[in-house]
C-alpha cells in the first residue's frame, strides 16, 4: 500500500474501512480513497484552514475549494473560518458497493485574490447505510446551487443546515431550514436585528413527507415571495436540488448556477426553542455573521436605521416566546443603573415589533461597553397594529393581547462576537393588553 502526504485518515463504521490518502501536488489538496460494502450515504469532515484569509476583509476572505467524486465535480466549500483550524461537515451524496475516490482541489478562480492556498488537515468520510439512524435525514437533504450574483462575492454564504423531524397523522416531514450569512436583500439591517435578532438569514427550504415505508409522498418548499410550491425538480439519488434564487434567498425548483453547496444536516427539535438557539448551539456563526456585516460596511457608530448598524457587541439579546393576539404586536427596553434612559428594540417604529407568536429573538442596541452588571430592569410592551377606525376594527382593536409566556436568555456577545453570559430572569405567563408594559428587575447574579 502507497501513502501519499503526511496525514491519513481511517475510520471503520458498520465494517467499512475508511483509508484517506492526501495528495501534495499543487492544485490537489487531499485524495481519499474510501470502500463501501453497502450502498449509503457519504459525509464529509473536513477539517482545513486557510493561511492569511479573513472573512471580514475584502481581498482575503476565503478559499474555495471543489470537491470530486469519483472524478465528477460534486460541489464547492467556501472556506469561511479563515487562518483558523475548522470542521466543515459536508455531504458527498449516495455511492454503491465498491471502490471510490475523494479528489479535494483548491478552487483559484473563486478563492480570495490574495488567498495562494488552504490546508487540509484531516479529510473524513463516513458511509451510512440505509440501516443508520440519520440515513433518511442525510438522503433527503437538499443540494443548493448558489445565488449567481454571489459567486465570488463571498456575500450570503449558506453556513449551516439543519433538520426538524416531525410526525403527522402516520407521516414522517423532515423540515430542512439553512442559515446563510448574511442576505442581500429584503429586511433592511437594523429591522432584521429588531425583528429577528440577528443579521444572519434563516430560510426553510423544504418539507419531504415520507411515509410509513420511507417512501416520498410529497415534497413542499419555499419559493419566490415565500410562497409555498410542491417540488417538481431534480433529484440526485433522494437529494432534492435547488437554486438560491433571490436576493433574500428563497429557492426554485428549476435551474442551476456554477457553484453548489451540500451540507450536512444537523438534527434539531425547536418545539422549545427559537430557531436562533441553534445558532447558540454553534456559536461560530455570529462570529462569521458579524465579520461580514464589517466587510459590507454595515457598522457603524451613528445611531441610524436601515442598512448600517451598531457593532454587534453592543446589541442585548432577548429570547423569548410569547402569543400574540388580534393584531397585538410586542417589544422589549432596558434601562441601565444610573441611565434615566429606556432602551427599545423595536426605537418606537412598528414594523420594528415582533407580530409573530411562539419562540422569538430580538435585540437592543446599547451604549458601547456595556455589561451585563449595569442592567437594571427589562420590559415588554404589548402595541397594537394599525390604526382602526371602523366599529368592526375598534372591537377587535380592544381584545388584542399579548401573553409572554418566558424570557428565556437575555445576553450579550463577547469580544469575537460569540454569545457570554445570560442573565437569568424569572417570569411567569403574563398577560399584557396593549398599550401596555411589564417591568422585570434583573438580579445580575443570577446567570446561566
Amino acid at each position: 500500500m502507497k501513502l501519499y502526504g503526511k496525514f491519513v485518515s481511517i475510520l471503520l463504521l458498520s465494517g467499512v474501512l475508511v483509508i484517506a490518502f492526501p495528495d501534495a501536488s499543487a492544485q490537489t489538496l487531499s485524495e481519499i480513497n474510501f470502500t463501501a460494502q453497502l450502498e449509503a450515504e457519504a459525509t464529509l469532515d473536513l477539517m482545513a484552514s486557510v493561511p492569511g484569509a479573513s472573512w471580514e476583509k475584502a481581498g482575503s476572505e476565503a478559499a474555495t475549494v471543489s470537491i470530486f467524486v469519483d472524478g465528477q465535480k460534486h460541489q464547492d466549500a467556501i472556506l469561511f473560518a479563515g487562518a483558523k483550524q475548522f470542521t466543515y461537515r459536508l455531504l458527498l451524496g449516495r455511492v454503491s458497493p465498491g471502490e471510490h475516490k475523494l479528489r479535494i482541489e483548491l478552487n483559484r478562480q473563486q478563492s480570495a485574490a490574495s488567498v495562494s492556498t488552504a490546508n487540509v488537515a484531516d479529510a473524513k468520510v463516513t458511509l451510512l447505510p440505509s440501516s443508520h439512524p440519520e440515513f433518511q435525514m442525510i438522503a433527503h437533504a437538499p443540494i443548493l446551487f448558489a445565488r449567481p450574483d454571489t459567486i465570488g462575492k463571498f456575500s450570503d454564504v449558506p453556513l449551516l443546515m439543519y433538520c426538524e423531524t416531525l410526525q403527522e397523522s402516520g407521516k414522517t416531514i423532515l423540515r430542512y431550514t439553512v442559515i446563510f450569512s448574511n442576505e442581500d436583500g429584503g429586511t433592511q439591517t437594523a429591522a432584521l436585528m429588531a425583528r429577528w435578532g440577528r443579521t444572519t438569514d434563516i430560510e426553510w427550504v423544504v418539507d419531504v413527507v415520507l411515509d410509513a415505508e420511507g417512501r416520498v409522498i410529497n415534497s413542499i418548499y419555499q419559493g419566490a415571495n415565500h410562497v409555498t410550491k410542491t417540488f417538481q425538480g431534480k433529484r440526485e439519488a433522494d437529494h432534492p436540488l435547488f437554486l438560491t434564487a433571490t436576493v433574500n434567498n428563497n429557492f426554485s425548483d428549476q435551474g442551476d448556477s456554477a457553484m453548489r453547496f451540500a451540507l450536512r444536516p444537523i438534527s434539531v427539535d425547536l418545539s422549545r426553542h427559537s430557531r436562533e438557539w441553534v445558532m447558540d448551539q454553534h456559536p461560530w456563526t455570529y462570529t462569521v455573521m458579524a465579520e461580514e456585516m464589517i466587510r459590507e460596511g454595515k457598522i457603524t457608530t451613528e445611531r441610524t436605521l436601515g442598512a448600517r448598524i451598531g457593532d454587534l457587541r453592543n446589541y442585548l439579546y432577548v429570547d423569548a416566546a410569547s402569543n400574540q393576539q388580534n393584531g397585538a404586536l410586542i417589544s422589549f427596553a432596558v434601562k441601565l443603573k444610573n441611565d434615566p434612559r429606556w432602551y427599545t428594540s423595536d426605537f418606537g417604529i412598528n414594523s420594528y415589533k415582533i407580530e409573530r407568536s411562539g419562540y422569538f429573538r430580538t435585540t437592543i442596541r446599547l451604549p458601547k461597553g456595556t455589561t451585563l452588571n449595569q442592567i437594571e430592569r427589562l420590559s415588554a410592551r404589548c402595541d397594537l397594529n394599525g390604526n382602526p377606525r371602523s366599529q368592526e376594527e375598534i372591537s377587535k382593536a380592544t381584545a388584542a393581547s399579548c401573553e409572554l409566556n418566558s424570557v428565556n436568555k437575555v445576553f450579550l456577545t463577547d469580544e469575537k462576537f460569540q454569545p457570554s453570559g445570560s442573565l437569568h430572569i424569572k417570569t411567569s405567563t403574563t398577560q399584557i393588553r396593549f398599550g401596555e408594559a411589564v417591568d422585570f428587575p434583573i438580579d445580575p447574579r443570577n446567570r446561566k
